[in-house]
């Protein structure tokens, strides 16, 4: 078999995009190593880094895959998978999502490409929405949130406390606190059953990232849930976030809690997919944890809702 090129923004940065790259290694057929463009100098066991924008010869088969937000980083997989169509290879789309700028109305540079795809499996009904507004005629598969089934590693959620625990993802930054300070009072009488309760949290990305969720997940705690004890504080070091989580060991700690609150998509389907309970908050603008619920509407633990928390007096 010939070599296989996987195309992703940023491999393995966060563990959403692990989760879906390992996802694309186990579900598509490729001789191994699934050769990547990265700039990194290594890669995860099964995988082979080579230079971004390049086309290693003997290149047989190209899979655009994982969450794209980087609108040049879409075009820019799109060029190389131009580039290997040109050569004779194939071309696949696997749990592709596209958000923010690689979301923009109009059409990026080199879309066309995605008609010669054999095989076009979306993760989401929002990027099918996208491509449809690109007037992309290629047939497309929904294969939702294809991550949530990752069998859960158990090591880290061995040593928590026994009785009921409240995992916790919230998006980090000044925008979510805009949104989230004035509805404190709503908040706290949602999560009032879960008073006393140890606090877990369900960082999707590295400490100090953009969005930073574990930040964010700490700062709701102290004004939600003051007084809460808060779990696994050595997650706070970049360095201990990179060598302990996996999406398999973050869905154990998820599949640990007697419920789990977030506005982060990965956090709740690993939850989905461990069968506890999912609080959903809709806050500000980012609307994936709405998609996420209403796309996994049939699935839903008993106990899950989507929740649109007002602002105002306690």
């Amino acid at each position: 078999m010939t070599a296989t090129l996987l195309l992703a923004e940023a491999p393995f940065r966060d563990l959403l995009s692990r989760a879906l790259l390992t996802h694309a290694q186990l579900h598509l057929p490729h001789a191994p190593p699934l050769l990547v463009a990265t700039r990194a100098a290594g890669a995860p066991p099964g995988f082979a880094p080579v230079p971004p924008g390049t086309l290693p010869p003997g290149i047989g088969q190209v899979v655009i895959a994982g969450a794209f937000l980087d609108r040049a980083a879409l075009e820019g997989a799109l060029n190389v998978a131009g580039r290997a169509l040109a050569t004779g290879a194939t071309l696949r789309v696997h749990a592709l999502a596209l958000e923010g700028e690689a979301a923009r109305r109009e059409a990026p540079a080199g879309i066309e490409v995605l008609e010669r795809a054999a095989a076009i499996r979306l993760r989401d009904h929002r990027t099918l929405n996208v491509l449809t507004l690109w007037r992309l005629a290629a047939p497309a598969r929904i294969d939702p949130y294809p991550e949530r089934h990752v069998l859960p590693d158990p090591a880290l959620a061995a040593g928590l406390p026994a009785g009921p625990i409240l995992g916790l993802a919230i998006r980090g930054g000044e925008e979510m606190r805009r949104s989230w300070a004035p509805r404190v009072p709503a908040l706290r009488r949602l999560l009032a059953p879960a008073a006393g309760w140890p606090v877990l949290p369900l960082p999707t990305l590295p400490p100090g990232m953009t969005g930073d969720d574990l930040s964010g997940s700490h700062d709701f705690a102290e004004a939600v849930l003051p007084g809460a004890p808060w779990l696994l504080p050595e997650l706070a070091d970049p360095a201990v976030w990179r060598r302990q989580l996996s999406p398999a060991r973050l869905k154990g700690l998820a599949a640990r809690c007697r419920v789990v609150v977030t506005n982060r998509d990965l956090a709740a389907s690993l939850a989905i997919g461990a069968g506890v309970p999912v609080l959903g908050i809709a806050l500000g603008a980012d609307r994936r944890i709405v998609s996420c619920l209403a796309t996994l509407a049939n699935e839903l633990p008993r106990g899950s809702e989507l929740v649109h928390p007002r602002p105002g007096p306690a």
